[in-house]
Parts: C-alpha cells; sequence; structure tokens
C-alpha cells in the first residue's frame, strides 16, 4: 500500500471504479476499514481502553521509525494496525468510559420503585396523533432526556446520562431545551433474549440511551434554554411546521409529506407502512441518503444556475444541508445523509480531486469516530453498503450503458443501481427483517423520482409554510395530488404476487462467503478505465467466484436438507416475557412448537416480533405440530401469526373452548384453511416420532368439569391445560402449561410414568403451583421457568424457588437467562441458558 499519489498520468483509476492493486488515490479506505476491524474486535473480547491506547502506541512509534528509515511497507501496515487500535479504543471507551455518577452505574435493585429526577429534553418530542392511535390506547408523549439529578432512596445525586421517557395520560407541553421534573418507574432497555431476537438495548445505545422509564403521574415542564440556542430555534421551526402541514392538508397526505420531507412517521397509517414494506420502497419513508443526496444536488445545481461559483455553491448547500437535517429531526440516519453529502462537497470546497470511495470512507470514519457504536446499527450498514455497491458496480456497466439509446439508458441504469444496492444490503436485509422485497427492483424506477420530486415540491412547501400560515394552496394541493399518486404505485406494487418473501436468518459463515462472492465477481469484470494486463487476476477471480458460489449453495443445502445424526431431542424455552413458547426439535426431522406467547392487551405481536423471527433463524418453514396447551392470551396470543406464516400440519389442543377473540380466530383460521385439530386427553394413544415418544398426560376427558366447580382457584382453564411428556430411552421432559393445585394432584394420581429429568416449572412458578409433593414425585434435575423481567405477579415467587432449592433442582429461568436450551439424549441431560444470570 502507498499513500502518495501515482505519478504517471493513467496510473491511477476511475474514482468510482477502483482497482485493487491501486489503492493510492484513496488512502481512507484502508484506514477506514481497520477502524471498523477494531471496533468489531473490541466488541467481541471488551478489552479495557489502557490496552488499546498502549497498542496503539506501540504502532505508531513502529511507523515512526518506519518513516526514518524510509520503509513505505512497513509505514503503510502500521498506520492501518493503529486506525485498528484507534477504533478498538473508541469502542472501548464507548462500552467502560462511563463517570461514576452516570445511569448504567445505578444498581438494579435501586429501580424496582419509582425514582424521582430532573433533566432536560434533548429532541423533539415524539408526537402520537390521534389519526394513527388505535382506539383505546391512552395517549402517550415519549421523549429524550439528559438526567442531571435524582433521588435514590433520600438523597438527591447528581447524575449524567440519557433515559427515553414515557408519559402516559395528558401529554406534558415539553419541547428541546425544557427541564422537566417527575417520579418515573426506570429500567435497564431489555430484549427477548432468543437466537435472533433483535438487540433492542443496541438500538438504544447508539442513541446514547441508558435507562427508559414511565408514568401515570402529571410531569412538571420548566420553560429553560439548555443546550443548542441554534438547535432549539431549528426544532421549534420544526414543530411549526409539522402543525401547519397537519393545518394545510387532510391527515393521510399530511401524514406521508412529514414522513418523506421532514423524517416524521408519526401520522403513516398501517396501510401505509405495509404498502411501502412490502413494495420494497421503505427506504423513502426514511430521510436518508438518498433524500439528501436529491437536496444537495438540487441545491448545488440551483446556486450554480445563479452564477455563484463552484466553492460558494458547496458552502452554501453544505450549510443548507445541515439546517435540513436537523430540521428533519437531527436522527441517526439523518446525520449519516448529511455527514457523506457534507463530506463530498467539502471537496469541492477544498478544491481536491473528488474520489468518492475515499469520501465514503472519510464521513465513515468521522461518524464511526464520534460514535462507534454505530457500526451495529442496522440503518449505518445499509446506507454505506447500498453507496458502496453502486461506486463499485456502476462503473463496470459504463461501458455498456454508453452504445445503448438515451431512451434506454435512464431505466437500465436506474436497474442497476438499485440490483447493485440490493445486492450488497441483501444479506443485512434478511439477517435483520428476515425480508426480501423482489418486486422493489421494479417498484423503485417510478417512486424514487417521484419521491425526489416530493421532496423538492415538500421542501418549497415547507419553506412558504414558514413565511405564511396557509403557505401556497395550490403547491399543498399539487404535493397532495403526489403524494398520493406515490402510496397508490406503492399499494400497487406490493399487491403482486411474490412482492415481499419471508426468508431465512443466513449464518455467519453464509454472509462471509456471500460478500467473497461478490468480491470475486467485481475481480472478475474491472472497470473499463482499470489496467490493462490482468487477465491473469481477472481469471484466477472467475475461479474463486465460482468455488464461493458452489461453497455458498452447498452451506445453504445442508442447512436446508441436515444429516441425521445420534437420536436427540433439542428443546428450547423462548424468551417472550410474562407467557409461554417451547420449540422441539425431534428424531426424523420433526418440529413443534408448544403454545406461541403472546401478551395481552397489547399491540405488540409476540408470535410475529419474537416467536417468528426465533423460527426463521433456525430455518424452520414448517411445523409439523403446533400445541395450544390451554387459550390464555399470553399462550396463545401469538399463535395467529404463527398459522398466517408457516405451513402447519396439525394444531393440539385440549377440549377447553374459550371465548377470546385469538382463540376464535384461531378456530376460524383452521376451518378455512382445513388445517386437521386433534382434541387431545389423558386418553389419547402416544404420538411416535423415531425414537422419541410424546405422551399426553392431562387434562382428562372430563376436564371440562375442572373449569365448571365452584373454586375460585378452579375458575380459570389453568388446571385443564395440556400437559406432554417428551420422552427418549429413559430421559423426559414434562411440559405442564399453567396447571396449579388441582391439575398437578390429578397429574399425581396418573396410572403411568410422570418422572422426568426436565420440567417446565408449572404456571411461570406462581405461588399456587409446584408443591412439594409435584417436585418430590417428578425428581427433576432441571426446571425451566418462562417469566417475565420484574412482571407485576412477581413471579417465580420465592416460596416456589425455594422448594426446588431445597430439593436440589437446578433452576433455570428465562428473565435472567435468557432462551433456555435443553437436549435430550440417551446418555443423559444437558441445559444452559444464552446468559449465565443475574
Amino acid at each position: 500500500m502507498r499513500f502518495d499519489f501515482p505519478s504517471q498520468p493513467g496510473a491511477g483509476i476511475d474514482p468510482a471504479g477502483g482497482s485493487w492493486v491501486a489503492v493510492s488515490t484513496r488512502p481512507l479506505v484502508p484506514l477506514a476499514a481497520a477502524f471498523c476491524v477494531g471496533i468489531a474486535l473490541e466488541h467481541a473480547l471488551a478489552l479495557r481502553p489502557a490496552a488499546w491506547t498502549v497498542g496503539v502506541g506501540v504502532l505508531l512509534l513502529l511507523g515512526a521509525c518506519a518513516w526514518w528509515g524510509r520503509t513505505r511497507r512497513l509505514l503503510s501496515v502500521s498506520l492501518i494496525l493503529a486506525f485498528a487500535g484507534l477504533g478498538g479504543q473508541s469502542m472501548a471507551t464507548a462500552l467502560f468510559g462511563d463517570p461514576a455518577h452516570h445511569l448504567s452505574r445505578i444498581p438494579e435493585a435501586q429501580l424496582t420503585s419509582p425514582i424521582p429526577l430532573e433533566g432536560w429534553v434533548v429532541g423533539p418530542p415524539d408526537p402520537r396523533p390521534a389519526e394513527v392511535r388505535d382506539t383505546g390506547d391512552p395517549e402517550r408523549t415519549r421523549f429524550v432526556v439528559e438526567v442531571t439529578r435524582l433521588r435514590l432512596g433520600e438523597t438527591w445525586m447528581v447524575a449524567t446520562g440519557r433515559a427515553r421517557l414515557t408519559v402516559i395520560g395528558e401529554p406534558p407541553e415539553a419541547a428541546y431545551g425544557d427541564e422537566v421534573r417527575g417520579s418515573f418507574r426506570l429500567r435497564r432497555p431489555r430484549r427477548f433474549d432468543n437466537p435472533g431476537a433483535f438487540d433492542y438495548p443496541a438500538y438504544l445505545a447508539t442513541q446514547g440511551i441508558t435507562l427508559e422509564g414511565w408514568t401515570r403521574e402529571p410531569v412538571e415542564v420548566v420553560r429553560a434554554s439548555r443546550g443548542s440556542t441554534i438547535l432549539g430555534a431549528v426544532f421549534d421551526m420544526r414543530s411549526l411546521l409539522l402543525r401547519r402541514l397537519d393545518a394545510a392538508m387532510p391527515p393521510p397526505e399530511a401524514g406521508l409529506l412529514k414522513a418523506t420531507v421532514l423524517g416524521d412517521r408519526s401520522g403513516l397509517s398501517p396501510e401505509m407502512n405495509r404498502a411501502f414494506l412490502d413494495s420494497g420502497t421503505y427506504h423513502i419513508l426514511a430521510i436518508s441518503g438518498l433524500n439528501v443526496s436529491i437536496l444537495a444536488g438540487t441545491l448545488f445545481g440551483l446556486f450554480r444556475l445563479l452564477r455563484a461559483s463552484p466553492r460558494l455553491a458547496a458552502v452554501a448547500s453544505a450549510l443548507l444541508v445541515t439546517l435540513y437535517a436537523a430540521l428533519a429531526g437531527a436522527s441517526a440516519s439523518v446525520i449519516r445523509a448529511a455527514v457523506m453529502a457534507d463530506t463530498y462537497l467539502l471537496a469541492v470546497i477544498l478544491d481536491r480531486r473528488g474520489d468518492l470511495l475515499n469520501s465514503l470512507a472519510l464521513s465513515a470514519l468521522a461518524l464511526l469516530w464520534w460514535n462507534p457504536r454505530f457500526l451495529f446499527d442496522v440503518g449505518f450498514q445499509l446506507t454505506y453498503l447500498a453507496t458502496l455497491g453502486i461506486l463499485l458496480v456502476l462503473p463496470r456497466t459504463a461501458a455498456a450503458m454508453e452504445v445503448l439509446p438515451r431512451p434506454l439508458r435512464w431505466p437500465l441504469q436506474s436497474v442497476a443501481i438499485t440490483l447493485a444496492a440490493t445486492g450488497m444490503t441483501l444479506p443485512i436485509l434478511a439477517s435483520t427483517f428476515n425480508r426480501v422485497a423482489p418486486v422493489g427492483v421494479l417498484a423503485n424506477l417510478p417512486i424514487v423520482p417521484l419521491s425526489g420530486l416530493i421532496t423538492a415540491l415538500g421542501t418549497a412547501a415547507s419553506a412558504l409554510l414558514l413565511v405564511t400560515p396557509a403557505g401556497l394552496p395550490w403547491l399543498n394541493h399539487l404535493n397532495g395530488w403526489f403524494v398520493d399518486l406515490l402510496f397508490w404505485i406503492a399499494r400497487w406494487f406490493a399487491a403482486w404476487p411474490w412482492s415481499a418473501l419471508q426468508v431465512y436468518t443466513p449464518t455467519p459463515a453464509m454472509l462471509v462467503m456471500y460478500y467473497a462472492l461478490g468480491a470475486a465477481c467485481l475481480l472478475a469484470v474491472p472497470p473499463a478505465t482499470a489496467r490493462v494486463g490482468q487477465a491473469r487476476h481477472r481469471h484466477w477471480a472467475r475461479w474463486l467466484a465460482l468455488a464461493c458460489g458452489l461453497l455458498l449453495v452447498l452451506q445453504v443445502m445442508l442447512r436446508l436438507y441436515p444429516l441425521e445424526g445420534d437420536p436427540k431431542v433439542h428443546m428450547t424455552l423462548l424468551d417472550v416475557g410474562q407467557g409461554e413458547a417451547i420449540f422441539l426439535e425431534l428424531p426424523g426431522k420433526r418440529r413443534m412448537l408448544v403454545d406461541a406467547g403472546g401478551v395481552p392487551g397489547d399491540r405488540f405481536d409476540i408470535g410475529a416480533r419474537v416467536v417468528t423471527p426465533f423460527l426463521l433463524h433456525e430455518w424452520v418453514g414448517h411445523l409439523d405440530v403446533l400445541a395450544l396447551t390451554h387459550p390464555q392470551a399470553d399462550h396463545i396470543g401469538g399463535a395467529p401469526a404463527i398459522l398466517r406464516g408457516f405451513s402447519v400440519g396439525e394444531v393440539w389442543s385440549a377440549d377447553t373452548p374459550s371465548s377470546s377473540v385469538p382463540f376464535l380466530w384461531i378456530q376460524e383460521f383452521l376451518r378455512e384453511r382445513r388445517i386437521p385439530h386433534r382434541i387431545l386427553s389423558a386418553g389419547s394413544p402416544p404420538v411416535r416420532w423415531g425414537d422419541a415418544t410424546i405422551e399426553i398426560l392431562h387434562p382428562s376427558s372430563g376436564a371440562m368439569r375442572i373449569l365448571q366447580r365452584g373454586g375460585a382457584s378452579s375458575s380459570r382453564p389453568n388446571d385443564a391445560s395440556l400437559v406432554l411428556r417428551i420422552g427418549l430411552g429413559d430421559q423426559a421432559a414434562l411440559l405442564t402449561g399453567d396447571i396449579e393445585r388441582e391439575g398437578e394432584a390429578a397429574l399425581l394420581g396418573h396410572s403411568g410414568a410422570i418422572r422426568a429429568q426436565v420440567l417446565k416449572v408449572p404456571h411461570h412458578g406462581s405461588r399456587t403451583s409446584s408443591a412439594a409433593a409435584f417436585i418430590a414425585a417428578i425428581r427433576p434435575e432441571v426446571a425451566l421457568v418462562s417469566v417475565g423481567y420484574r412482571n407485576r405477579f412477581n413471579h417465580p415467587h420465592p416460596e416456589v424457588v425455594e422448594r426446588y432449592r431445597a430439593q436440589g433442582v437446578r433452576l433455570l429461568r428465562t428473565d435472567l437467562n435468557g432462551a433456555l436450551s435443553v437436549e435430550l439424549t440417551r446418555a443423559g441431560v444437558r441445559a444452559w441458558g444464552r446468559r449465565p444470570g443475574e
């Protein structure tokens, strides 16, 4: 590697195309790559900042020696490794550099009761317009606060760090810079800790948010001018614009225009979100590189038409782009886009040759130095990978495009851009969202230019709304017409068959092989401006691409059709909060889901948001059985999403009818799709899959009589839960649903074997379950509890925990250990959690 510019004409390469052997025109590319590697290493190794500081110092000393001795290659290697060390050091500082009074240092035990706090609002509050709020949903206002003081016990303490707070009820009139005081229930952000789960705490960490809290009590707001005066004025302007747009246009049109111009998606209806998701064009609803680049190019061209010099036009455009970023909410995605645009405009201001890859690397370095956690943010990954794909692919199509007629060139270039961006981001989309939209390649052709036109006209309309409350009525109507057209096109493409596909989560090895295949293809097809005489390299690159493609296909086939080993039963008790879902893999490649979780009375769909990502991570497309132990929402609330998203061989349940909405929906869906529904009881014959046996131990055929008794504790369907015993040789697992004392007593009177090495603790460990006699009869080695973190039921009850400990049973809990895994083999049982516990 060399850090000087080529001295011979033609020794360089096309700025947007590039050659892997001529990096002298873009020295920042390897440095940015090394910085990313350092961040990733620190994320994996969790070293302290001092270790990285020492390493960077040694490498810089080595580089100085290399410079003194004119050893150019050693200098290059030292600088690259030093930047890797700087990346690791920045990430280590972010992970371990919080001061003693930071919110992250608050002991967990202090967060169990409401905490009075003071702070100031660091961004525009998140609005929730009535037009998009579900009926009966209480009014909520959410904002991020820089905490300055809080009270622990009787002592007020100085604090630093950010908390995302939600006020339920009458919304406080809070704005950027205002001070707020109130009493909030605080907690550390939690994730549903399953394989393939969205990392919610990491997402909030990229925004500097350490705690989240909520309150139903009034919050005191004190008008203040904390923070930046300029940002305060810009955010006030943003609030004014949002109000005037709502007044000037009908709600659906205003909601879509606010999303495309100001990044405020609170006015989007569920139908709008679904249409843009299924058409593969959702990216236009988030202020990103597309919107900002269109605006920057428009502004630069406008200033040049006004006869401004290139430097003056670039300065004015950069200032206005930065102002627009703040006006659009200053979210992470907007800041990324503005930094990328301003970086390229900076090259124009400095009158430097604008290498696009170098500019891309510089903007990435700046953002990651500011916040190294951005590297793990999916928005950052999608933005930079899509841009990188376009910059690498377009120069390789330039020669072919030049010979085409002009009417064909633009649409084919648009298709090439979409394919390049899609190809580079496809693994990230599959890994994060388990969803791809093939129709997006065509849908982006009309939608991208139309959204660019809406961005330009919407920005002009917004500027006029700042001058006069009504703006220009004809311009508002024109924007409304274009917005309606945009929505209609998105709905039309979304209605196509196979417009959006649900896909499995690729493994890390597949990701490596996919990008290796892409790199080999780029090497095999160099840009038209690359050096001649590289035929041998291209020849080997083609063979490498073929090998990577074959290995990728082989990995996919082995994942779809795994090889059979020794018979075993693998069971996963998912972390679904205060609910239950158990996934089983049995001999003969059989797969079974027992319950599907759910949150009563909440709009968060556990089935779609938690269970489905897990199943796709495990490459499950078909379930042989969906067993529903009893018709309560925390067990069957997620079942509709599972039935809609996966093929199911048959459904098992006990004879416990219910009038709940999920239960009635499931019954209707099974009839409509003709999915067999088996009503099971203790007299049902066992089911044998290979060497595994599934026995139905409970309820008896007269289970409904349990529900009709007069006792208060038996007035619920818990004691009529379906109880299954999964056996493999001498090893067994007992799945007990939500049975309580009566159900346990019925099991103790069962004529068959109920002994099991693994016990799923009944009814989440409630005080009315897990009697000492029941535990003694089962004699489990390990007991698994599905329970929500800090749940209001106090599950598992301390008395129940003590009963298991007294009998020497190892207890694993989803709230402390995350998803719990059990492996049954003929040799014994192995059980573990994703976390060691807290």
